[in-house]
This record gives C-alpha cells, sequence and structure tokens, in this order.
C-alpha cells in the first residue's frame, strides 16, 4: 500500500500506483475564503508561516495527495517602506507604500498592485549583466512581485514550514516562474511579444540570464527537500507565442531549469494554461517529467484522450477537470459524471493524477471539492 507521497511519485515515475493521486492546486482566493481567519497579508508575506499553514490546512481538508507551495521564498513586509493600511477596504487591506505604490490584498484573488510609475521598461534600455545572478523577486502575475527573502533560509521557509507540518508521507511540491514570465515583467505583455519578434537574439540572452537565476531557486529548493518542482509557465501557449518561437525561444531557457532539476532526480513538470494542443510535444521536448493544466474546452482545447494518446507514455499527466464550468458551477451529478469518465481516460496512461486543469476557483463550494477524493477512492484504483 502505498503514502500519499510514494503514490504521487510512483506515477511521475510513470509507474502505475495502487491508485490515481489526486492534488488539486487551491487559489489563492480559495484559501483565503476556506480559512477566512487568515490575514491575507500574512499569507502573502509568509509571516509566522500562514502561506504553508494554509495551503496545507487545504490539502489536509481535502484529502489531497500533495501540497504545493504556489510562491516559495515570500519576502517579509517591509514595514519601514509602508506609509499606512487601511483594514476597511471590502476587497481586503490596502498598504499604501511611501514612493506612492499601493497594493490591495484581495481576500478572493492575487494581490493586486499598482505602480505610481509604470514599470514597464524599453528592450533596449537593458543590458543582461545588470540582471542579478540571484532571483530577487517572483512575477506570479503582471505588474505583480513577490519579492524574495535574502537569508538562505527564508528562501525555503514555506518548504520547511510545509514539511513540518504534512509530515514524511505527503507529497510536497515546490513552485518556479518561467524565464518568460521574467522578460514579460520587464517589458510588459505587448513589449515582449513585439520584442520576441524583432529582437529575438537580444531576447535569448536575457531568457539565458533568467533561467540561470531561476536555475539557482531551483537548487535552492531541491536542497531544501522538495518531491518535485512546478514550473510556472502560463505564457508557453498558443495565445501567446506560435509553436516555432517557443522552440526557438522560449524552450532554450526553460531547458536550462529542467536540466538541473533532472540532474538531482527531482520530477519538475510544466504549468501552463489556456491553448497548447498544438504543442503537447514541444514542451515534453523541453524535458519536463510531466505537464498541467491540459486546460479543456472551452478554457483551452486541451482533450484528455487525445493527451493521453500523444504524451502519456513519455510524461505524466496532471489533469484535466474543467475547474469553472465543472466543480464550480457544476451540480454534484455533474462533477461525479465529469470524473468518472476522466478517470477512466487518465487511468490507460501510467501516469495520471487526478487534478482541476488550473486552480480550484475562490467560489467553489467545500462539498464540490470533496467529491474528488471520494470520487477517486471508489473509481480510480488500478
Amino acid at each position: 500500500m502505498h503514502t500519499s507521497r510514494s503514490r504521487i511519485a510512483a506515477a511521475m515515475r510513470l509507474e502505475h500506483p495502487d491508485r490515481v493521486p489526486v492534488m488539486c492546486q487551491p487559489s489563492l482566493g480559495f484559501v483565503l475564503r476556506q480559512m477566512p481567519e487568515l490575514d491575507p497579508i500574512d499569507v502573502w508575506h509568509n509571516h509566522d508561516g500562514a502561506l504553508a499553514r494554509g495551503f496545507c490546512e487545504i490539502s489536509r481538508r481535502f484529502g489531497f495527495d500533495g501540497v504545493l507551495i504556489p510562491a516559495v521564498g515570500a519576502a517579509p513586509l517591509d514595514e519601514s517602506q509602508v506609509d499606512r493600511i487601511d483594514r476597511t477596504n471590502a476587497e481586503g487591506p490596502v498598504v499604501y507604500f511611501s514612493n506612492g505604490d499601493s497594493c490591495v490584498y484581495c481576500r478572493n484573488d492575487l494581490p493586486r498592485y499598482s505602480h505610481a510609475a509604470p514599470p514597464e521598461r524599453e528592450i533596449g534600455e537593458f543590458d543582461h549583466v545588470t540582471i542579478a545572478e540571484k532571483l530577487s523577486y517572483h512575477p506570479p502575475s503582471t505588474r505583480l512581485r513577490m519579492q524574495l527573502a535574502e537569508g538562505a533560509a527564508g528562501r525555503v521557509a514555506e518548504l520547511t514550514r510545509a514539511r513540518q507540518i504534512i509530515g514524511p508521507d505527503v507529497s510536497l511540491h515546490g513552485s518556479l516562474y518561467a524565464p518568460e514570465d521574467y522578460l514579460i515583467d520587464l517589458l510588459g505583455t505587448d513589449g515582449a511579444m513585439e520584442a520576441l519578434l524583432t529582437e529575438p537574439d537580444r531576447c535569448r540572452v536575457l531568457l539565458q540570464k533568467f533561467a540561470r537565476a531561476v536555475a539557482g531557486h531551483a537548487r535552492e529548493q531541491i536542497a531544501a527537500g522538495v518531491d518535485a518542482l512546478n514550473f510556472s509557465a502560463p505564457w508557453s501557449g498558443q495565445n501567446f507565442i506560435s509553436p516555432g518561437l517557443y522552440r526557438e525561444l522560449i524552450a532554450p531557457a526553460q531547458a536550462v531549469v529542467v536540466e538541473v532539476a533532472r540532474r538531482a532526480g527531482v520530477p519538475c513538470y510544466c504549468h501552463t494554461c489556456g491553448a497548447i494542443g498544438d504543442r503537447l510535444e514541444a514542451i515534453i521536448d523541453v524535458g519536463f517529467a510531466g505537464l498541467e493544466c491540459l486546460d479543456p474546452p472551452p478554457l483551452g482545447n486541451v482533450e484528455l484522450a487525445d493527451a493521453v494518446r500523444r504524451i502519456g507514455h513519455r510524461a505524466f499527466i496532471k489533469g484535466n477537470i474543467d475547474p469553472v464550468h465543472v466543480l464550480l458551477l457544476g451540480t454534484p451529478e455533474q462533477i461525479r459524471t465529469d470524473v468518472i469518465r476522466r478517470l477512466a481516460i487518465g487511468m490507460q496512461s501510467p501516469g495520471f493524477i487526478l487534478s482541476t486543469a488550473c486552480a480550484i476557483a475562490p467560489d467553489t463550494p467545500a462539498a464540490q471539492v470533496a467529491l474528488l477524493r471520494e470520487l477517486v477512492e471508489r473509481h480510480g484504483w488500478y
């Protein structure tokens, strides 16, 4: 009989475990909605281990076989830079910084950061030598930077705390953001798209520099004992870049990070949203051990059976329940029908992990999420 940890490890090695593992990624908003006692500022800045506590509790509560810490290494809030905090805002507390910036720490979403001056720059303004070898922030979404701790212990503090909470028998996953995410953060979405087309050589140099910095953080997390690394690459889909540009510019930078994990024997899997049906093989060719989200229509264009046929023999598949139209908006019976069908298809692949395609939406009823473990216990045994 497998433990949760060994069950996921077996699936990631493309070996049939005793049953299909189940492991969804809750959105930050879902964590905060389910645990209203948590302060969103504390969670975002991991005050007293709040981020690790929140995500570990959600995984425990819903019987998931693993825990993913979505942004490892968060720095404490620098109170010396805070002008004031408004806790009367309905969306969540607002921090006003002395430089004119502000941030709404939403209770049902990622923080929403406002810059006093636009942060984007032109590609010609940058010399790659000015990009630090050590990461100082994560870019979870457009114009939002999660600053990272400077000290070695702080840069993996959530992983250390999470392992203390979950014990030795649950799979613990760290997280990384793709080199292209840093390029987009630097130039803005439109600026990055234009630069990839008009300045490919300069972009290639910048991407490689970012890749080496991300690889450094991968080594830190591997040393902290993660069982796997989630590589967030939401801009790798066909809504942003063509298959040709992906292979030519994006994939080589991603491969730098993947190789670090491969040499350490730690599975690194790609998380990319939206339409990726035209590049499943291209993503796996980078060297990723697995792939999520595999968004089904209408969120994306990936059918699970097609993914199993094309890449199921080469990489594990984590997905692909529609988190909106099925888990959030569906009836219990619709969820049961959908999950049973996905289990039947996914179990044709040696490495399948049942999951929502992307994160659990903030307003998803807890009872709907609880159905997933119940269904896998009934229908997911090999």
